[in-house]
């Protein structure tokens, strides 16, 4: 989350299309929901309890995508071959958010990380956690990557839903290979505009409005809600961006994309994740630029 850019460094996919159910799903958002806000807590227990080497050897999954100096790579087999460390890290869940069908979800959060138990914490973050539910119903993480940035000056609120909320309604699976080139394309053109115009105007064009909109920044605190959307506005310089690959859930309403930006003299990975609307037009609902 975080994790990889913070650890692997003390700071901070092949793409793959996960097969949709054959038949028409129904949307059990609260159990579901549950589980994986359950599966980040859990990941985040077990790596305080056993250490960081055996905490993301079990949650991360084969192809799992993490971000060492700039660059991603798969993270899994880096955290074998890490050596076992005193260091401590520690995490938890603010917000979550998780597909019509059930299978795919993103969680994201603050995180500190200290030399030792006995330590204060020396390093800060934001983490952004990409899950799949593999078909024995385990979620394991497909990418993990953050920013860093100083001390906060209060612990962030979390915004969570309602465990015991009720939201089911039938849902056609979709061709995921037609939802990844929607996304792609969605996602071209917010580059086009960022690169052509402004990255302000890209925003301007995709950005959610919603009070859940988070825009993640390294060395700053995390942009929420209406703070992202004022800062979306300051950012008047053109972008390049190089997207690498899309991800979506079979439902086709819940997705990713990631690669690498250049925004004035910074350069480094970005991640987004994208949400359709009610007129099922890709929004833009979190991004993570660890930008130096």
């Amino acid at each position: 989350m975080h994790k990889p850019s913070v650890l692997l460094l003390f700071v901070a996919f092949n793409y793959l299309s996960y097969p949709a159910p054959s038949t028409t799903t129904t949307d059990s958002r609260p159990s579901d929901y549950q589980t994986l806000v359950s599966a980040e807590r859990n990941f985040a227990e077990f790596t305080s309890k056993y250490g960081i080497k055996a905490g993301f050897t079990r949650y991360l999954a084969d192809e799992a995508l993490v971000v060492v100096k700039g660059r991603y790579q798969f993270g899994k087999p880096l955290y074998e071959k890490m050596p076992d460390q005193p260091t401590v890290l520690s995490w938890r869940p603010v917000y979550a958010d998780i597909a019509a069908s059930g299978d795919f979800g993103y969680t994201t959060g603050p995180f500190e990380v200290r030399p030792r138990a006995v330590d204060v914490p020396s390093a800060f973050g934001q983490f952004t956690s990409v899950w799949h539910k593999t078909s024995t119903g385990e979620w394991k993480v497909v990418a993990d990557v953050g920013i860093s940035h100083p001390a906060p000056n209060q612990p962030a609120p979390a915004s969570l839903i309602d465990l015991n909320a009720t939201i089911k309604k039938p849902l056609a699976v979709t061709d995921t290979a037609v939802s990844q080139k929607d996304l792609l394309g969605a996602d071209a053109g917010m580059r086009q505009v960022a690169s052509s115009y402004s990255l302000g105007a890209a925003y301007q064009k995709v950005l959610a409005p919603t009070k859940a909109v988070r825009l993640y920044r390294t060395g700053s605190q995390p942009y929420v809600g209406p703070a992202a959307t004022t800062f979306a506005t300051t950012q008047t310089g053109r972008a390049t961006y190089t997207s690498v690959k899309a991800i979506t859930s079979a439902s086709g309403d819940l997705g990713f994309t990631y690669g690498y930006a250049q925004y004035q003299q910074l350069t480094g990975s970005f991640l987004r994740i994208w949400k359709r609307d009610n007129n099922r037009v890709w929004k833009l609902v979190h991004e993570v630029a660890d930008l130096h």
